[in-house]
């Protein structure tokens, strides 16, 4: 069965209490609101970081039971595991952190709109709230990943066979290696570090999509592959 995320606790920015004492068991974290577009209208100077849980992590192809999420809605993102864990001791950039990484993997985030009107939740309301964030999904793993032109990618979403969304990598930091280094330097600060296999929501490409209803949704980095859920 699917823990409600309503459930969970905090686990963002300076907001971040050990999930295990809690109940939950932490699995890695996500990276949020990474288009100024996105974090100034709520008057936040940057992105923002919150955590996921073992609970919310699914593969592709996951089926979601009825009435939860609330109302779910999808982005389009790379899921990077992390292979050892990242110290303090660096800065660290999109080509120090490439050795820590273990893979990659074309995915999707699920989040939940709880709200009467999400657009009022302020951005402290949002980071208390793990950014909206509900599940991870895993999909279809990155073959070469340190190849890979992260900023050239082309990620999209549909519903029901219909396009629904579209983005550049760029619209992730610059690319999500440039997320997941902003990632790890942001979490140093915070007396927190990614940790060996850790698994990490580098970013959507596109803002989050609400879901009209029940249906089948997919996510796809085009030439690489892409994941699949369905909402019950």
């Amino acid at each position: 069965m699917v823990t409600p995320v309503r459930d969970r606790p905090s686990f963002s920015r300076n907001l971040i209490p050990d999930a295990q004492r809690l109940g939950e068991v932490g699995a890695g974290w996500k990276v949020a609101l990474t288009l100024p577009s996105q974090y100034e209208p709520m008057k936040l100077s940057g992105p923002v970081f919150a955590g996921i849980y073992k609970s919310g992590v699914r593969p592709t192809g996951t089926v979601f039971e009825k009435g939860w999420p609330i109302k779910a809605g999808i982005e389009c993102e790379m899921v990077a595991r992390v292979a050892k864990d990242v110290t303090a001791g660096t800065t660290y950039t999109a080509e120090t952190i490439k050795p820590f990484v273990a893979g990659f993997f074309c995915g999707a985030e699920v989040v939940e709109n709880r709200y009467t009107d999400v657009t009022k939740v302020s951005g402290p309301g949002r980071i208390a709230d793990d950014v909206l964030q509900a599940a991870c999904i895993v999909g279809t793993e990155v073959k070469d990943w340190q190849k890979v032109d992260f900023a050239g990618l082309k990620g999209r979403s549909e519903f029901e066979g219909k396009e629904i969304a579209v983005g550049p990598g760029t619209n992730v930091m610059g690319g999500a290696m440039i997320s997941l280094a902003w990632l790890a330097n942001k979490l140093i600060t915070h007396s927190k570090y990614l940790r060996a296999g850790d698994v990490i929501l580098t970013g959507s490409v596109h803002p989050p999509v609400f879901l009209p209803g029940p249906g089948i949704a997919k996510t796809e980095f085009v030439g690489l592959g892409g994941s699949e859920i369905t909402i019950s």
